[in-house]
């Protein structure tokens, strides 16, 4: 420790005048007389240093004290000295005694650190109103830490909650309140409490440990290395609070080497806590590289000795005690503060009912989030309004709302007015969540926002600085700058997908941001069904791809039963109105809203109206988009599919020479029809029984779905489409051949039911055209049998087409 602290001359065992001391150094006068020269002796007795131990220690010594061989000795125990040897002490003027606690303070002095955090604590005024936290089992956090810390547990660990659970309060308590017990001798465990979003502006954890003990609270003695040897020896308890508000700003490599780098600090008899949200982990696999220490070479489990294995503590929302407990303690704390103390109708009575409003049932979900609990009580004693009607949504609106009011009141502020306050933030949270979600961002991005300002009367980056000072974002450093919640970004983006000023060009955005927490702000809205309507409208001229998850959400919103939007679009002249494939596919991929005989009526005179090639393969997708995703009757989703690839191609295969079981050849000449042969026939094989007839076909939906989708690649495409499958084991599905040609009796339609012997006719050629079909399958076609070849009129074009021929040559189509 000594050596780390850099004093001069530093040795152990170190022979001086005859005599081994057991640590010699020598330090600067501060009057710059010479050198002092220190000798320690240290004895862990297990005991109070008593009388016969001081005299034997002074014995060894006085020579060298007095000979000038030393100028002071320090004496370190485990224990402080009885009574009399105190006193002893406190008379000589050569000879120290401190306690190892007392002696390492000498070396590296936090008492000013430790009361800074005690004074935020009470500052903030947590010390008012902090309820104590419970993990999701519903124990009590600060017990299960403070547990931890009296054993020799080294083991790390992780605290993970989601956005607004109070794990930046917890840590802002438990570190004042050992710090506390540090500055009363109760404790010799320092709390080090680091807020990890400063790293932003900081080199690594060195630089962010050097700016806060070397300027920031001028730690005396404190250098990195010495920093280091305390934690080694067990003197700090290391407290990390929002590891996630790093992951906003970089890549997961990037954030896996900053946790690399704190693990540095798990070491010996070090004891160390990281918090943060457990979404900056987009995989139990990205959870378990981090937090476990755990990677796979191919399928072998290896563990990484560079990360550690982190014990998790999960915290839990509020329970009804702990809202009982908050609610009162936040109200009366609240009512005491500006400005809500200077309102008239703020008094003891409105309080107490204010909280036995809070309290109510239908309130008790929305504020079960810390967060939501302190948003909801700030907004319920600004106001004599009814609190029944706040959802989340309108909870983060009003609060909103009510800061801007605020802003807007001050006379300084006014020459911007409250709603391009408001537009700037918007465009801020929109702009920066596209970047990655980050929360952090410097002046410079700020000043490089696509943002047009109304008539500036100064220089753009003084009514931008403006803008900033008078929003929710606050300083980082000195030119970082952040969102005071990831949920006010959250909900803020949800405002500005629900302002419909963007194009079909933005389609691709909008499926970037839509994560969950912006879906939910979007569901609790007034304005989801006008976002709907104007996403199908953009959708129509939309080319490009989109994940399975946007689709889902589309799909799922378009079809609700409150909605009579989806229901629309399989009219067989809806895509006249909307000629598009995304229409398609929404279309004939939605849950079972209409009948089977309804739906297949509709899907045959949908798909006889459409002439896009494109549209008529977008049928085909939603079709099996449908079929993958519903796994009741998959068989019937399946056996409509297959009639319409019948129904689409009948006159090739009506053509087909089929001799001895096998077929002689038949061109194929449409685009349309070649895309839909390569694909059935790639991923269809026929199956026979024991005596070799032909009885079904095998299909695998899943890849029959992912060849027409890179068919179409070009103008829509679904990424993931993997996770449309539901997770289903297999998506091979068997349709008996007899049932194949259900769909063509649509063509066989009698308008007179009197007329008898046409009825016959069309009965008996319903029959004929099933049967050709079967003698198609039976024939066992594959993709391996298309080949090119050439007519007389495509010699004349010089154009190859294709033909279904049994042969071994192919195409290239795996």
């Amino acid at each position: 420790m000594v050596k780390a602290a850099q004093k001069l001359n530093c040795s152990k065992e170190k022979n001086v005048a005859g005599k081994d001391v057991d640590v010699y150094y020598e330090d600067t006068d501060h009057l710059q007389r010479g050198l002092i020269k220190y000798g320690i002796e240290c004895k862990h007795y297990g005991k109070a240093l008593g009388r016969t131990d001081y005299d034997k220690i002074i014995a060894t010594y006085t020579s060298l004290l007095y000979g000038n061989a030393l100028d002071y000795l320090i004496i370190v125990t485990d224990l402080p000295p009885t009574p009399g040897v105190f006193d002893t002490i406190e008379h000589n003027q050569k000879v120290v005694h401190k306690t190892f606690d007392e002696f390492s303070s000498m070396i590296m002095d936090f008492s000013q650190y430790l009361t800074s955090m005690v004074s935020m604590y009470n500052n903030e005024g947590l010390c008012d109103y902090y309820v104590p936290i419970k993990d999701v089992a519903g124990n009590d956090v600060e017990a299960t830490i403070s547990q931890w810390v009296s054993t020799e547990d080294y083991s790390p660990i992780a605290i993970l909650a989601g956005y607004g659970m109070g794990k930046t309060s917890f840590s802002t308590m438990l570190a004042s309140k050992l710090a506390r017990q540090c500055l009363n001798g109760e404790t010799s465990r320092i709390p080090i409490y680091l807020k990890l979003g400063d790293i932003f502006n900081e080199q690594g954890i060195e630089g962010l440990v050097c700016k806060y003990f070397a300027s920031q609270y001028n730690v005396t003695g404190f250098n990195y290395p010495l920093f280091l040897e305390f934690n080694r020896l067990g003197r700090f308890l290391i407290i990390l609070d929002g590891f996630d508000e790093m992951k906003h700003a970089m890549s997961f490599t990037a954030f896996k080497s900053n946790i690399r780098e704190f693990n540095t600090l798990v070491v010996n008899q070090s004891k160390v806590i990281i918090l943060g949200r457990p979404n900056a982990f987009t995989s139990d696999n990205e959870k378990s590289s981090v937090l476990h220490g755990i990677k796979f070479i191919g399928e072998k489990e290896v563990k990484d000795a560079e990360m550690r294995d982190y014990r998790e503590i999960e915290i839990g929302l509020f329970t009804d005690e702990q809202l009982e407990n908050f609610i009162p303690k936040f109200v009366n704390y609240s009512a005491a503060q500006a400005p809500i103390n200077s309102y008239d109708f703020v008094d003891k009575t409105f309080c107490e009912r204010r909280i036995n409003e809070l309290l109510e049932d239908k309130h008790r979900e929305l504020i079960s989030r810390p967060v939501h609990a302190r948003m909801l009580t700030l907004i319920a004693l600004a106001t004599t309004d009814s609190l029944s009607s706040f959802t989340t949504y309108h909870l983060y609106e009003t609060f909103y709302e009510r800061i801007l009011e605020r802003e807007d009141s001050r006379p300084a502020r006014r020459k911007i007015s409250k709603m391009e306050r408001k537009e700037f933030v918007i465009k801020l949270a929109w702009e920066r969540w596209l970047k990655g979600g980050d929360r952090g961002f410097s002046f410079d991005d700020v000043n490089d926002l696509n943002f047009q300002l109304k008539a500036p009367e100064a220089p753009r980056a003084d009514i931008l600085r403006e803008l900033i000072i008078g929003s929710i974002v606050e300083p980082k450093g000195d030119n970082f700058f952040y969102f005071t919640h990831r949920s006010f970004q959250e909900f803020l983006v949800s405002q500005h997908i629900l302002n419909l000023e963007w194009g079909t060009s933005a389609i691709s955005d909008i499926d970037k941001a839509l994560g969950q927490n912006v879906i939910d702000f979007i569901e609790e809205s007034d304005q989801k069904r006008q976002f709907v309507e104007h996403l199908l409208l953009q959708m129509c001229s939309f080319t490009g791809e989109i994940s399975a998850s946007f689709y889902r959400f589309i799909c799922k919103e378009t079809f609700k039963s409150d909605f009579d939007i989806g229901f629309s679009l399989t009219t067989p002249s809806s895509h006249d109105s909307c000629p598009s494939p995304w229409h398609a596919i929404l279309a004939f991929s939605s849950p079972d809203t209409l009948g089977l005989k309804e739906f297949e009526a509709n899907l045959v005179k949908f798909y006889d109206a459409a002439t896009d090639s494109n549209i008529k393969l977008a049928v085909f997708i939603g079709l099996l988009i449908k079929a993958l995703r519903n796994n009741i009757g998959v068989d019937k989703q399946a056996l409509l599919l297959v009639d319409l690839f019948h129904w689409q191609v009948f006159g090739i295969i009506n053509k087909c020479k089929i001799h001895h079981g096998k077929i002689q050849g038949v061109a194929v000449e449409r685009d349309l029809d070649r895309s839909l042969f390569s694909a059935f026939l790639e991923s269809t094989k026929t199956e026979f029984t024991e005596q070799g007839d032909a009885s079904a076909l095998n299909i695998d939906l899943g890849h029959l779905l992912a060849v027409l989708l890179n068919s179409v690649r070009g103008n829509y495409y679904i990424s993931d489409i993997e996770a449309l499958t539901d997770n289903n084991d297999s998506t091979s599905v068997i349709v008996p051949l007899p049932h194949i040609g259900k769909i063509f009796s649509h063509q066989y339609l009698v308008k007179n039911e009197k007329d008898f012997e046409k009825i016959k006719q069309l009965e008996s050629q319903y029959r004929d055209d099933k049967k050709k079909i079967q003698q198609f399958w039976r024939s066992s076609p594959t993709a391996s049998t298309l080949i090119p070849v050439k007519t007389q009129l495509e010699e004349s074009k010089k154009r190859s087409i294709l033909s279904l021929k049994r042969t071994k040559k192919s195409l290239g189509i795996d």
